[in-house]
């Protein structure tokens, strides 16, 4: 069983293949979710969902800044999302902006810097 503190790198090296936080809390070693998210909350001072939905949002646009013309397809692969349509879902309720406007908003940033 990894500790507490140890969380956020858990999460970073396997964040293909944990979904939520039920499953970040096992792969952590915990057999019962509720108390991983009570002390994480108790170290961090934030509930585990927030930090696990920054955490893919963050990881998901530097994929997509690393790999310009990755397809969505290959994006659901290295995040575990279902599919497109849940990447999509995932994206437009989390950030307001689709894939594709993700990408365009990374590649004018990009731009703009060089």
């Amino acid at each position: 069983m990894f500790k507490i503190e140890d969380a956020l790198h858990v999460l970073e090296e396997n964040l293909s293949s944990i979904r939520n936080v039920s499953e970040w809390a096992y792969k952590m070693g915990y057999t019962k979710p509720s108390k991983f998210s009570w002390e994480f909350r108790e170290y961090f001072g934030i509930r585990p969902n927030e930090v696990f939905i920054e955490v893919r949002i963050e990881k998901i646009i530097e994929y997509m800044a690393n790999h310009p013309h990755e397809k969505n397809y290959c994006i659901c692969l290295e995040f575990g999302f279902a599919n497109e349509k849940a990447l999509y879902k995932f994206l437009k309720r989390h950030t307001k902006s689709t894939p594709t406007q993700l990408r365009k908003g990374i590649t004018q940033r990009d731009n703009a810097k060089g």
